[in-house]
């Protein structure tokens, strides 16, 4: 029990100080190419709800909406003032982490499936989109006045272009997401298999 403490101890502060680090170290969780921008942050939340359950993911997700809110008010980047309010920067947040460790802790009752990197590739890539659908979700009712003026005193081809650099954003977001995260969880499950912290039990990884 003591053990299993002191993991999840260990676990939760690199996962909490890798988030924190990806939001307030320039380009390394907000990267910026030309027009598209995309973020990395939602990476460690994927990985620690695939590795730990829902109430890791919520935990995570939790702190990366915090994290976004925090940023936004003292260090703005070219968009962030949209995302001083919370409902934006912290709720879309919340729900993708306990979204994303429901969807795992469902999964791994099935683990020779859950045991497969193209399983949690796809799976990974459908919890990023969810994560992007839920920001601009929140975007559009938050700003929905604003959006308007915006697009009715734009040319089309202004929307469309915007359209078409979020879209692109949010597919390599979710591509990103497909390699890296099966590619971590793998490697900590076999490295860590012997340890009742992780999602699989030793039973279920030595059935596999």
């Amino acid at each position: 029990m003591r053990n299993k403490r002191i993991m999840r101890i260990v676990f939760d502060a690199m996962f909490l100080a890798i988030i924190a680090v990806m939001t307030f170290v320039p380009y390394v969780g907000y990267i910026q190419i030309g027009l598209i921008s995309f973020t990395l942050i939602h990476l460690p939340v994927l990985i620690g709800a695939a590795l730990f359950g829902w109430r890791r993911g919520l935990m995570y997700g939790i702190f990366f909406g915090l994290g976004s809110l925090i940023k936004a008010t003292t260090y703005p980047g070219t968009i962030d003032f949209l995302f001083v309010n919370p409902l934006i920067s912290v709720l879309p947040r919340v729900v993708f982490g306990l979204v994303a460790g429901l969807a795992f802790s469902l999964a791994r009752k099935l683990p020779k499936i859950y045991l497969k990197g193209g399983f949690i590739a796809v799976l990974s890539f459908l919890l990023t989109a969810l994560h992007t659908f839920l920001v601009l979700t929140m975007l559009v009712i938050v700003y929905r006045p604003e959006l308007e003026v915006f697009l009715n005193s734009s040319v089309t081809w202004v929307g469309l272009a915007l359209g078409g650099l979020i879209t692109t954003g949010a597919l390599i977001e979710a591509a990103i997401a497909a390699i890296i995260t099966p590619t971590v969880v793998l490697l900590i499950i076999n490295k860590y298999r012997n340890s009742d912290y992780l999602l699989l039990s030793k039973k279920e990884i030595k059935d596999e």
